[in-house]
């Protein structure tokens, strides 16, 4: 007599591959459905809440490679309070340096005292020459002209006095009564010789 029950053990025996072959299609229709949702990224509720602003107690660190995190504390603003002070410094040392170097003025040549004459100097006599004549300085003469010196024009210096040759005044005797020397008095008056006029006008340099 058959057994009843050989049917079923047969039939288990031949459903087994299929059984095995639908556990293993739905183990990759697992994975795949998990590698799936991977592949998606986060989910929307995800983006949303990633886009939400920070609250005022959160702090979005970022790329910690490339993120610079500064102490609240910390004070990198430039002290202008000191910057100041020091420019101060320097404008009141540049100021007292440049207070303490004395520009020299210019010497003030003193006009010699003496009768102011009128000369009329040749053509090409220059201010040294005609203060060699006088017996005055270069300065002196210039200080007297601030005009200038001109050749063949008239020019401003000082003399002793104006000497009005009388009898026996010759030269020597005018030099000596005004303390010059002989030479001198004729440099003053241009003359080459030793020769006066009774009446003429002779110019008595300062020496």
């Amino acid at each position: 007599m058959k057994n009843p029950f050989s049917f079923f053990k047969e039939s288990s025996s031949a459903n087994l591959p299929v059984i095995t072959l639908l556990i293993l299609l739905a183990t990759l229709a697992g994975l795949v459905f998990v590698g799936y949702e991977h592949f998606l990224g986060p989910q929307t509720d995800q983006l949303v809440k990633a886009e939400k602003p920070l609250d005022e107690d959160e702090t979005y660190l970022g790329d910690v490679a490339t993120t610079m995190v500064v102490d609240s504390t910390m004070d990198i603003s430039p002290d202008t309070t000191k910057m100041t002070d020091t420019a101060s410094v320097d404008l009141a040392q540049q100021k007292k340096e440049a207070e303490a170097e004395v520009v020299p003025a210019e010497p003030v040549v003193a006009e010699p005292a003496g009768k102011s004459y009128s000369y009329q100097s040749a053509s090409g006599e220059t201010a040294a020459a005609i203060a060699t004549r006088f017996g005055l300085t270069e300065d002196q003469v210039k200080a007297m002209n601030p005009g200038g010196v001109k050749s063949g024009s008239k020019v401003k210096v000082k003399i002793q006095a104006m000497h009005t040759v009388g009898p026996g005044d010759v030269l020597r005797v005018v030099a000596e009564k005004y303390k010059v020397s002989k030479k001198s008095l004729m440099e003053a008056n241009h003359k080459k010789e030793d020769i006066t006029l009774r009446g003429e006008q002779l110019v008595i340099p300062l020496k």
